[in-house]
């Protein structure tokens, strides 16, 4: 689907971003309710966009390990933790795809130059 849109000329910023993370409709809709809603617990994003916890926690996941979202343990007073989630900033990101796509460009005018 996406390498059909990029085909097109009809690309959105979401799906470069989905293209360069490879990330579900449903990871980009996590990150944008994080970006919008601000730092929050799996529990309230899951209330909040009428999801299963387990979805969303898979979800937030996968954007930390992509380097667009962030957690922070809290510690309770009484014992315990509990973790926050927040979004990469909308401008980071824009730059971290950016560089992405720059380093993904620079490797393929590489490879073609290789190619006889």
């Amino acid at each position: 689907m996406i390498s059909q849109k990029l085909l097109s000329g009809k690309v959105e910023c979401k799906d470069i971003v989905q293209c360069v993370f490879n990330l579900s409709d449903f990871e980009i809709s996590v990150y944008s309710h994080l970006d919008a809603s601000g730092p929050s617990q799996i529990k309230d994003i899951a209330k909040k966009m009428k999801r299963d916890e387990s979805a969303v926690y898979r979800a937030v996941q996968k954007l930390v390990s992509c380097g667009i979202c962030f957690k922070e343990t809290k510690t309770i007073e009484r014992g315990g933790y509990y973790h926050i989630y927040t979004a990469l900033p909308k401008r980071e990101l824009k730059k971290k795809v950016a560089d992405c796509v720059d380093e993904w460009h620079g490797a393929m005018k590489k490879a073609l130059d290789h190619l006889k």
